[in-house]
């Protein structure tokens, strides 16, 4: 355990980003681990000061090269299995722990990043560490190629809901409506949606803070998305989990994309090699509410900054939503186009030959369809 020090005191408490004070912390602790085992003796901030300074009076710039060999020395350790406590959010009731699983070697740019927290030590403290060009290319990350992610478009959306369990459905018909980041709709509680379920669509969700962006959002359930919440609650209702201060899905924020991956692959939308992420649904929104509404209205629904004199009333934000609608509603769901029929005999010509049980949640969706096409939502061609 790193006892609490003047100098590692008033340094974590510069004002990082909780994010970068975890790394950071790791960082500097792997660093005293590494000078420990290799200068001898017992290291902490103050002898790091006191060295350094030395260090810069005598121009010898030993440092310099003990960081490049720290960042050498870490290709040598795995991760460990630890606990990360998430940051409280305003709409939790309670901070909670998410388990990361070790056992992988540390890449290079988490090398760097523990190695930035180093240097960011030393900055801190004006002892800052200055390298040669041939030493900061060791220690520069190579440029992250360049990862091209999918751009969902209607059409694609309609085609997952079609196949989507009622989980499903909420994160994507949601997800696509109200145009959240990943962590601030993993915060939504079941009591936000219930409240305004007695409302006639586009149903305000009221003012959403964003962890993020530090911004309040004024997102909107279309009738689409309100349809999906109101399937889940029902769902949530019938296992005797509902709870008002309780969140909507009880799945962290990676799950999302991971289940928006499972959509993906069942609907067989082909993506061309493109990433899937959960915040493609913000990008599939903001894209459609950017053609529709100047910047600083639509900023609004989904959470950014904008500059105070360009707030503006609840019911008129309603009425500019109401514009984006026909570009992002999926209602009327057709099955007639020859492909879509293939694949659904794919599906069934798949499920007879494996002879797959229906689950639960298979059934309950199932149940789902044939009420969407007693009431019209959904049309067989």
């Amino acid at each position: 355990m790193l006892e609490k020090r003047d100098g590692y005191e008033a340094w974590m408490n510069s004002g990082f980003r909780r994010s970068t004070e975890d790394n950071y912390k790791i960082g500097y602790k792997l660093f005293i681990r590494f000078m420990n085992e290799t200068e001898g003796g017992s290291w902490d901030d103050k002898r790091l000061i006191r060295e350094r300074e030395e260090d810069l009076r005598t121009r010898t710039f030993a440092f310099e090269q003990k960081l490049l060999e720290f960042f050498e020395w870490m290709k040598t350790l795995v991760q460990e299995d630890r606990e990360v406590l998430v940051q409280r959010r305003k709409y939790r009731t309670k901070p909670y722990k998410i388990k990361i699983k070790g056992g992988n070697e540390l890449s290079d740019n988490t090398r760097a990043t523990y190695t930035h927290g180093v240097r960011s030590f030393f900055s801190f403290h004006r002892l800052d560490l200055k390298f040669t060009r041939q030493q900061s290319r060791i220690l520069n990350r190579e440029p992250k190629p360049i990862i091209s992610y999918y751009d969902f478009t209607l059409q694609d959306i309609k085609r997952m809901t079609r196949i989507a369990k009622p989980k499903e459905r909420y994160i994507l018909l949601v997800g696509r409506s109200i145009g959240l980041r990943a962590g601030d709709f993993v915060s939504l509680k079941q009591g936000s949606f219930l409240a305004h379920f007695d409302e006639e669509p586009p149903c305000s969700l009221g003012e959403i803070w964003t962890e993020k962006e530090g911004a309040y959002a004024k997102p909107f359930l279309d009738a689409d998305a309100k349809e999906a919440a109101e399937s889940w609650l029902t769902i949530l209702k019938a296992k005797g989990c509902y709870d008002p201060e309780k969140r909507m899905i009880e799945i962290e924020e990676e799950e999302l994309t991971q289940n928006l991956k499972r959509l993906v692959k069942r609907a067989r939308i082909e993506t061309g090699g493109e990433q899937i992420r959960f915040h493609s649904l913000r990008v599939f929104l903001v894209t459609r509410l950017s053609k529709v509404l100047e910047e600083n209205r639509w900023k609004q629904i989904v959470g950014k900054k904008v500059p105070e004199k360009a707030y503006v009333k609840p019911f008129k934000i309603q009425e500019d939503f109401k514009k984006v609608i026909p570009l992002i509603a999926v209602s009327d769901l057709s099955f007639g186009s020859r492909d879509e029929l293939e694949m659904l005999r794919r599906e069934v010509k798949h499920l007879r030959e494996e002879r797959t049980p229906i689950s639960k949640e298979d059934m309950e969706t199932l149940k789902h369809l044939l009420q969407m096409v007693k009431q019209g939502k959904i049309t067989i061609n």
